[in-house]
């Protein structure tokens, strides 16, 4: 029997060999790309950063977002700040990862030698997170709409609550403008219902029957909002 640990594993090794599938070729164009590799690309791992197979960044921050969630889980009777409190701190972690500092004290995760290794992250997270103070939705760090919000979040619905909330705030941690916390949201919602078995046009009916609620409810606000403006 699949259970939803093993769901979510495969939706980690999964998105990791894709992230290792890619690594060689993520700065290169299309033409690029075909002319190095044939007119069909890659079929295969492909030599990055001096190995065969090699993850990036992408995956890195999914781990440590995992590691984040995980902990708020086992830890929220004590922490009342949420999960994205917990995130926050995993990705300084993963920070010192990349800067080879000694990973004492920090958990198994960093403890991982491989994770030692810098992968060229962006540097929207870099700067964000050297900032020293974690954004939020509310309050942006930047007006960053980049993808590396994005890439992180699968994991979002690991440890409970609602994805598309938590894998928002997650991004709006180094990421400020809507377009860059929103479709991270977006896509933890999506990896989450795909997990738990929801099929596509499930979730395209779902995301319809949740934009008429939210526009019900608005028309509803609305109306009850006129007699107090007059």
């Amino acid at each position: 029997m699949i259970t939803l640990r093993d769901r979510y594993r495969g939706c980690l090794l999964g998105g990791a060999v894709g992230d290792a599938l890619g690594a060689g070729i993520e700065f290169l164009s299309l033409s690029e790309i075909r002319r190095n590799h044939g007119q069909c690309g890659i079929t295969g791992y492909v030599p990055a950063y001096g190995r065969t197979g090699a993850i990036t960044d992408d995956t890195q921050m999914t781990l440590f977002t995992a590691e984040g969630l995980l902990r708020h889980y086992q830890q929220q009777s004590a922490d009342r700040r949420g999960p994205a409190a917990a995130i926050w701190r995993s990705y300084q972690r993963w920070l010192n990862t990349q800067y080879g500092e000694p990973a004492a004290g920090s958990g198994w995760l960093s403890s991982q030698q491989f994770l030692h290794h810098g992968r060229a992250p962006g540097t929207t997270c870099l700067s964000a997170l050297h900032a020293g103070h974690p954004g939020t939705v509310s309050r942006p760090v930047n007006n960053s709409k980049g993808c590396g919000g994005v890439m992180r979040v699968a994991p979002a619905r690991l440890a409970g609550g609602d994805p598309f909330s938590v894998g928002s705030q997650a991004a709006a941690l180094t990421h400020g403008h809507p377009s860059g916390y929103l479709a991270a949201g977006a896509l933890a919602l999506m990896v989450s219902d795909l997990v738990r078995g929801r099929r596509g046009h499930q979730q395209a009916r779902a995301g319809r029957w949740r934009r008429r609620s939210d526009r019900s409810a608005d028309r509803r606000d609305a109306r009850r909002a006129r007699p107090a403006e007059r």
